[in-house]
């Protein structure tokens, strides 16, 4: 994946080069720094005693990436030039934002600013959009209210229907301690930690292992959430009011957590440290589902981008609605919510994401006509991952739960869920939760590279494998007389490992990655 190109503002610049955007990066750099003495004496790339051009890429990659790149210069320069003179639209050129009749530039909502952008700059990219609905800091769906609230939510996640799950997670992360021989001083790090639900119970079952064990364990807790009202709710749920909601000298909320953890909330993952010494533990549940992806697909003449386009009343057919996943389990579909102003409209020409599929030889196969959705921002939060791993020592581990295809390429996934029904993704901008498939295959691809990778495996294989089974059992023995309760946690676990299509266990996958040579962790390949 061109990484280079796939970089966000505010997003985490890793060092080391994705696949072959990282020759491109290096022929950039080259082309950048070039002078008229260097063009006139024909300078070369180095070239390392193996023949490799900067040390990294045989010639006809080299060759190959060069002569892309040079096309690229070539359309940009014609398009920088256009076909007239420019000065032809002053005075004509939309203002932005658009002033109402008594002079305001105030925008009310997201469909006011995408419909004045729109109006004023042409169709926008998907992710963009996208990343506007969930995080705008005024209008975003998850900075300005909890998503899943029991009583006015859109959706429900597995730690939410029972304790269990983020039990069988807690026994998985204290067996992955052990074989790394208990580790003194530990981290436990969550991406997107919603409600605190699943950090709740993972740290319940974690924590009272750790004490049966009688072993000394510093344990800090941090959790990646931008979201001021979610904060809350995870630090009522983790911390209980007694302890106090501090802020600390960098600007990040802390406290105690029940169990006498520290713990610390950060705003984006580039504020985790990577202290010497500390293994690392991360948990990344219905996390990956939420970030902005990018739509192609494949023309005669290569790759165009779905953008983003304004249009009154058009009917959306986008979400797959016959294999969205269960869990989120929309009663039925709203067709008069499926009417929106925004629509998706295939770019006539290439645009600088073009690079991104051709660049990248999973898509390299694929024939006219084929659709894709490619996730930049997942790579770069599996590389920050993978770097919290301490191969040297073989310390810490990353456990992602998620939904998605585990050897397919995503194609049309987008799906929009609105009041527990399935909906158009560009209905009622910021009001409506956005989803996709995760692309495993490439989260696989990328790590494989760095660290010892197992899964994914599907949900309910995952759990029976830890011992859910076990479990439940026991909670059902316990409850005797008690038929309601037994009946709810029987109902429950049917429900997290069934793989039918109103159940979770299929449709959710487990992708553990670890430290070079380490042991296979359980439930991913034995049972407890």
């Amino acid at each position: 994946m061109l990484q280079s190109l796939s970089c966000r503002c505010g997003r985490l610049a890793i060092s080391r080069p994705i696949s072959s955007g990282g020759i491109v990066k290096n022929i950039i750099r080259s082309n950048s720094n070039k002078t008229e003495k260097d063009n006139s004496t024909g300078s070369s790339p180095p070239i390392d005693e193996n023949g490799l051009y900067y040390g990294k890429f045989t010639k006809e990659e080299y060759d190959s990436a060069a002569k892309f790149v040079k096309e690229q210069y070539g359309r940009l320069e014609q398009d920088i030039k256009g076909d007239f003179n420019i000065r032809e639209n002053l005075g004509k050129v939309p203002q932005f934002p658009q002033r109402d009749a008594k002079g305001s530039t105030k925008v009310k909502d997201l469909t006011d600013l995408f419909a004045q952008t729109i109006k004023t700059t042409g169709p926008i990219s998907l992710s963009a959009y996208i990343r506007q609905c969930l995080t705008h800091p005024e209008f975003g769906y998850y900075t300005t209210r909890d998503p899943i609230d029991t009583r006015s939510g859109d959706f429900i996640t597995s730690p939410e229907i029972s304790s269990i799950f983020g039990e069988m997670i807690g026994i998985w992360l204290f067996t992955v301690w052990q074989s790394q021989n208990s580790p003194s001083n530990i981290k436990i790090i969550e991406f997107g930690p919603g409600r605190g639900t699943l950090m709740h119970d993972v740290l319940s079952s974690f924590n009272k292992f750790i004490f049966k064990s009688r072993k000394s364990v510093k344990i800090q807790i941090n959790l990646i959430e931008a979201s001021k009202v979610l904060r809350l709710e995870q630090w009522k749920t983790l911390c209980g009011e007694k302890n106090s909601f501090n802020t600390t000298e960098e600007g990040f909320n802390s406290s105690k957590t029940i169990w006498h953890n520290d713990i610390k909330w950060l705003d984006t993952e580039k504020d985790v440290s990577n202290e010497p010494g500390v293994a690392n533990y991360v948990l990344a549940h219905e996390f990956f589902d939420a970030l902005p992806i990018k739509s192609f697909q494949r023309a005669e003449e290569g790759w165009r981008e779905f953008l983003v386009e304004h249009t009154p009343s058009v009917v959306n057919t986008q979400p797959k609605l016959a294999s969205s996943p269960s869990e989120r389990e929309p009663q039925d579909i709203d067709h008069e919510l499926l009417e929106t102003e925004f629509h998706l409209t295939l770019s006539k020409k290439e645009t600088p994401s073009s690079l991104i599929p051709n660049l990248n030889t999973r898509f390299k196969d694929q024939p006219v006509g084929s659709r894709i959705e490619v996730c930049s921002e997942a790579e770069l939060y599996i590389m920050k991952m993978l770097q919290l791993l301490d191969n040297s020592k073989g310390l810490g581990a990353v456990l992602v739960i998620d939904y998605g295809l585990a050897d397919q390429v995503p194609e049309n996934s987008l799906r929009g869920i609105y009041k527990h029904k399935f909906v158009s993704p560009f209905i009622i901008p910021g009001e409506v939760d956005l989803s996709v498939d995760v692309d495993f295959g490439n989260l696989v691809q990328l790590a494989s590279k760095h660290c010892s990778v197992y899964g994914p495996i599907e949900q309910g294989d995952w759990l029976h494998n830890i011992g859910i089974g076990y479990r439940v059992d026991q909670l059902i023995k316990q409850n005797e007389g008690n038929s309601e309760k037994q009946e709810k946690v029987y109902n429950s676990y049917r429900r997290l490992t069934d793989k039918d299509e109103r159940s979770m266990g299929k449709i959710y996958k487990f992708l553990g990655l670890l430290p070079n040579d380490s042991q296979p962790p359980i439930g991913f390949n034995e049972s407890l």
